[in-house]
């Protein structure tokens, strides 16, 4: 398989593993109206993706190690996907959020939404896959670096960081003025899809009028696009470093600011 067909496939596999995640905040937590009660942070020390919290309860997927973890206080119970069938998996948070003391038959899997990208399992890491999650976790790292990094450096009102588990994106909402929210701006990370063949960093501008994308200047390794999808990005096979990231959101915001 070629280097991004692996790269491609092996974010499918997190994804699927990702609704684990979510669906734990979906089963205890009250609805939101934007379905935030599913969606996970990202924890660059663990290189892992966190879950909503309930009663001191939440699981952990960690990229390297192609781990699951139910956290409990000072406890932490361990499961190696590798191999299980979503059954496996299934059985296994019920029988351990059982033991800590929540009432597993509230946990479902059913969330009204079911990923588009083709259901697959980790049968076993070789050093080829081992690479594969690294950059994954370095991709994510980077997307939550640079907009943690914009967030705290511009005087702009932002929403959190979080992992959505529909699209499987990083992603956060600017929004430049601060009397209304008409318009934003949205910055993130998102796996590839008819945008990208690669995964990607991205930024798009969203207002109550029509958006003049005339004359839009060169923003270099940034990518314009003004069709169906209508921003710009840049693919990880053109540039997969922070100060670049960092700088593309910057730019993109100074860009667009007057033209929303």
């Amino acid at each position: 398989m070629e280097p991004e067909g692996l790269l491609n496939a092996h974010q499918h596999k997190l994804h699927h593993l990702a609704q684990f995640l979510a669906a734990f905040g979906n089963s205890y937590l009250p609805a939101e109206p934007d379905d935030s009660q599913t969606n996970l942070g990202w924890d660059i020390e663990k290189s892992a993706l966190i879950s909503r919290i309930y009663n001191e309860v939440y699981l952990e997927l960690e990229y390297p190690g192609l781990m699951l973890y139910l956290v409990s206080g000072p406890q932490r119970k361990a499961f190696d996907p590798l191999g299980a069938s979503p059954g496996d998996i299934e059985s296994w948070i019920r029988e351990t959020l059982s033991s800590c003391g929540i009432d597993p038959g509230k946990y479902r899997l059913q969330m009204g939404f079911t990923p588009t990208s083709p259901e697959d399992l980790f049968i076993s890491l070789d050093n080829t896959d081992e690479k594969v999650l690294l950059q994954l976790t370095e991709e994510r790292n980077i997307a939550q670096k640079a907009l943690e990094e914009f967030r705290d450096t511009h005087p702009m009102e932002c929403s959190p960081v979080r992992i959505w588990p529909h699209h499987f994106d990083t992603g956060m909402l600017v929004y430049p003025d601060p009397d209304t929210k008409s318009k934003s701006f949205g910055l993130g990370y998102a796996p590839a899809d008819r945008v990208s063949e690669v995964p990607y960093f991205y930024a798009y501008a969203r207002s109550d009028r029509n958006i003049n994308y005339d004359g839009l200047p060169e923003m270099a390794p940034a990518q314009w696009h003004i069709n169906n999808w209508k921003g710009a990005l840049i693919p990880v096979d053109r540039a997969l470093d922070l100060r670049t990231i960092t700088r593309f959101y910057k730019d993109f915001t100074l860009e667009m600011k007057n033209r929303i």
